[in-house]
């Protein structure tokens, strides 16, 4: 089981260019990617995306792609050819009235780097390609890994919930048995009384009446359903593949039973049972909603 939230990071360094790309997630309804990364690498996006839907089913993912300089000795003749073009440049502006003053050198440095981030620092090679999807890849391992140490904690969470609502739903069915059988005496009681009479009742027709009272007030079903679903969310559980959509069905499945046991039992006790088990589905569900 894995989380939909999680962080990866890879770095890795080419000639003179270091490459970083982070990989944050967090959770969607199903798998939306974006992807920001500068020219000329732009063009890996199809496959940045490729890579992400490889490695995860749902959430939203971000990838991020840098490309910078690392400085080395072996980028002075360079600088040295782009800050002389920038100063050609200010001259110019300066004799067009464009500005009234020339570049400090710090300035010129500055420009240097921002118009070499700008232009995606040089040209990719097949090489470079190759190597900012390989960094893409680790990032991703690094999520996923992330997400699994999360899905871990998420799996404890549900399955003690899970524990909970089974103790809960085995106190309602065997009050609803102790219901059942007090349902005769109470009901020939109470008739007794309408009646007002020391004649004895007809048995036939208490048997009748109290049958019709049990069929209407009856969670057998409910109850059974409710086992159902219990053992259908823990066998989801243990799958490991992308069942977070499941997980979310079944607990809506759980409250739509408690629902129905809460309006047909007229128990005080099992009343309190079902709204003991409403808490702790919802905290099933919430749970839920992180699973991938």
């Amino acid at each position: 089981m894995r989380s939909m939230t999680g962080y990866g990071e890879a770095t890795a360094i080419v000639r003179r260019h270091r490459v970083t790309v982070t990989a944050r997630s967090v959770n969607h309804r199903n798998l939306d990617v974006v992807v920001r990364v500068r020219s000329p690498f732009r063009t890996l996006e199809p496959e940045l995306r490729s890579a992400v839907a490889a490695e995860v089913r749902r959430g939203r993912v971000e990838i991020g792609v840098e490309i910078e300089s690392t400085g080395d000795a072996t980028d002075f003749d360079e600088t040295d050819a782009a800050v002389e073009r920038l100063q050609q440049t200010v001259r110019r502006w300066r004799r067009r009235g464009i500005v009234t003053s020339g570049l400090s050198a710090g300035e010129l440095l500055s420009a240097v780097r921002a118009l070499r981030a700008e232009s995606g620092v040089g040209t990719a090679g097949p090489g470079d390609r190759a190597l900012v999807m390989e960094t893409c890849r680790r990032a991703m391992a690094s999520l996923v890994l992330e997400r699994e140490r999360e899905g871990q904690v998420l799996a404890d969470s549900l399955n003690g919930h899970l524990a909970s609502l089974r103790v809960c739903v085995g106190a309602l069915a065997a009050r609803r048995r102790e219901v059942i059988g007090q349902a005769t005496g109470e009901l020939e009681r109470r008739v007794g009384e309408l009646l007002g009479t020391g004649d004895p009742l007809d048995p036939a027709r208490l048997v009748q009446e109290v049958a019709l009272l049990v069929e209407r007030s009856d969670t057998s079903e409910e109850l059974e359903r409710l086992d159902g679903h219990l053992e259908g969310f823990e066998t989801a559980m243990k799958e490991g593949s992308a069942v977070g959509r499941r997980l979310v069905f079944l607990s809506q499945e759980i409250l739509r039973e408690l629902n129905t046991v809460g309006s047909k039992c007229r128990d005080l006790e099992m009343q309190r049972g079902v709204v003991e088990g409403k808490v702790l589905c919802e905290q099933l569900r919430e749970q839920a909603q992180n699973v991938e």
